[in-house]
Order: C-alpha cells, then structure tokens, then sequence
C-alpha cells in the first residue's frame, strides 16, 4: 500500500514538474491538460487592460469541447507579475465576481449538475472579467489552473 502512495505521489510530482516546464500557451489563449495531454477546455483572454496603479483587468471565455463537464471558476486564476510575484483576482464594483459555471459538453444539457451552487451552462461561457492588483505588470502571465483532474497541471498564458 505504501509503494503505491508513493508512486503516486511521484507521478504527481513528475507531471507538475514537466508542466512547469511547458512553454505558456499562445498568447492570450489556454488549453487545459492532465498528464494524458488536452482536455478540450480552452480559455481565450480578451479586452487586457493596465492602468497606471497596477492594476490588471482583462476577460475570460471558456470553452468545453470535451465529453465531460469542466467547471469555470474566478479562483482558479492568478496574475504572475514581471518580478514573479503572483497575485489573486480581486473584485470591487468595477471587476464583479461572477458565480462560476458547469460548461456541459455539447448535447449534454441534461447532466447532473457537477456544482450544486454552479450556473449551469452549454459547452461556451463568457467573456466574464478578471482583475488583479500587482507591482509590475508588464509582463505578466496569467495563470490558470482549471479542476480537471488528479493529473491536472496550470497552464501559463501570456498576455498581450
């Protein structure tokens, strides 16, 4: 049981460390992968915007072509900066939160549900909006790290 775990365990880290080594996707567009390779939930980044303060506010689209339900979700995005400082969404009134989603795959509106509080939605969700606050934002990736799977790995994503 023990030697199981542990190839486990490793496995994990040996994906999460061939991910971290994987070049960011095209600019602003992101593809979500397991260690089986693309899923067939894809992101596009629009409308990036910088103000003089630092502060990062762009919109997101989501994607499912996938057989299963992917999840949308503000948290699981981030904004690494020029230093490498990563920061969290942040939302005010001019940058709501919105309620994340079941994207169902094509013809599959009749799913159960996969997020009780979720908006259940078809296979295309958005663009919704993302803010962050950092202190060098020239440069910045956008990090998402979509819920599709035990092998699942955050996919970097230039912004331009």
């Amino acid at each position: 049981m023990v030697v199981v775990a542990a190839g486990i365990a490793l496995t994990i880290l040996a994906e999460r460390q061939r991910a971290a080594a994987v070049p960011p996707s095209p600019p602003d567009h992101g593809t979500a992968r397991t260690f089986g390779g693309s899923t067939g939930f894809d992101v596009a980044v629009s409308d990036v915007r910088v103000d003089a303060a630092g502060r990062v506010a762009l919109s997101v689209s989501f994607h499912n072509s996938s057989s299963s339900q992917q999840r949308a979700d503000p948290l699981d995005f981030s904004l690494r900066d020029a230093s490498g400082a990563t920061a969290n969404p942040v939302f005010d009134a001019s940058c709501p939160r919105w309620t994340r989603a079941d994207l169902h795959p094509a013809g599959g509106a009749g799913q159960r549900p996969r997020d009780a509080d979720a908006r259940q939605v078809g296979p295309d969700f958005g663009p919704v909006p993302l803010c962050f606050t950092v202190d060098h934002p020239g440069g910045s990736t956008l990090v998402w790290n979509p819920d599709v799977g035990v092998f699942g790995a955050p996919v970097p994503i230039a912004l331009h």
